[in-house]
């Protein structure tokens, strides 16, 4: 049995490395990047970056800060391409719907 929390132990560590290490920031964002919802709905561009949130520029709406631990994932649409792959797109952790209920800043 001491096996087995042995082994559950090191499991929860190793996921929690997995997450963090798979939780984008600032670094993986970019100014002029495409912003889409969980659902994959368009929400506009990171228009600019600050410290903890960047500035989602909204077609037809205000822009909103959002913060940088409501980002699901950065995405790389590009084909085949030679040299360092740069993610283009970056997925939020919220569906379309539900974007305007986060409390998050308006510009």
């Amino acid at each position: 049995m001491s096996t087995s929390a042995n082994d559950d132990s090191a499991g929860d560590e190793q996921h929690g490395e997995i997450l963090k290490a798979s939780s984008p920031g600032r670094e993986q964002i970019q100014v002029g990047m495409q912003v889409t919802s969980l659902d994959g709905q368009s929400l506009g561009r990171v228009k600019e970056l600050a410290q903890e949130e960047f500035l989602l520029d909204r077609p037809m709406a205000r822009d909103l800060w959002v913060p940088y631990t409501a980002v699901l994932a950065t995405q790389d649409y590009t084909a085949n391409t030679r040299g360092p792959v740069q993610p283009t797109s970056v997925v939020l952790e919220v569906s379309s719907a539900h974007v305007e209920a986060q409390g998050w800043r308006h510009s």
